[in-house]
């Protein structure tokens, strides 16, 4: 068995650019003028949740519940306005890598993404995934990112087996380093840097790059 588990932003969906912009705008709807850092690798826990922790902290903001619970359904409802009528795209060749990784007995397949559930659910169904049996592990379940990615692995059938993790940001990469998981880069944001990289799924061989990440340095569970 091996485990195959996925980012969303910029790796299943081309979502990066307006999610980031909906997002900023939600955390200064809710909280007023702020203080937000122009890149997320700046940021020590990339995802919704720990970003927006470290956004309260740089502007010297109580961490209050009913505050992140305020962005978070802005955030959701300035999404589903942005994908009413208008879907997003799914990265070329990504509806067929994951029909093909779902049909392999020999796999088990999971996604965990920095995102707040309700969000990456309506971007993933907006581009025409079927998420219904997806294990999906999210900002909800941690702000860490590699705590999100655990939690992903823990509900898959064999969490002990040999891992690989499809991420665009550097934060996956760090993150898959600490839990001694193969990577795959994908998009441009990675192209000169993961040992094993992808622009996208379109004729890609997916067992040949999954084999190839499990056996390149650092990428042994």
């Amino acid at each position: 068995m091996i485990n195959v588990i996925f980012d969303v932003d910029g790796t299943l969906v081309d979502t990066y650019a307006f999610d980031t912009e909906l997002y900023c705008q939600a955390v200064s709807e809710v909280l007023g003028p702020a203080t937000i850092r122009e890149d997320w690798a700046d940021y020590t826990h990339v995802s919704d949740a720990g970003i927006l922790a470290e956004i309260l902290q740089d502007n010297d903001i109580a961490r209050e519940r009913h505050v992140e619970q305020a962005v978070r359904a802005r955030f959701g409802a300035l999404v589903e306005d942005a994908l009413n009528g208008n879907p997003c795209r799914s990265l070329p060749g990504a509806h067929d890598a994951m029909e093909q990784l779902h049909g392999d007995q020999h796999l088990a397949v999971g996604v965990a993404t920095g995102g707040w559930s309700h969000t990456a659910r309506a971007k993933l169904k907006a581009a025409g995934f079927e998420t219904d049996r997806w294990i999906l592990a999210s900002s909800d379940d941690h702000p860490e990112r590699a705590a999100i990615m655990q939690s992903c692995l823990d509900r898959l059938p064999d969490p002990a087996a040999r891992t690989v993790y499809f991420g665009d940001g550097e934060w996956d990469q760090k993150a898959c380093t600490a839990l001694g998981w193969a990577f795959v880069g994908v998009g441009a944001r990675l192209r000169n840097a993961a040992p094993v990289w992808i622009e996208n799924y379109a004729g890609c061989d997916l067992a040949e790059t999954i084999n190839a990440a499990l056996s390149s340095d650092g990428g042994m569970r």
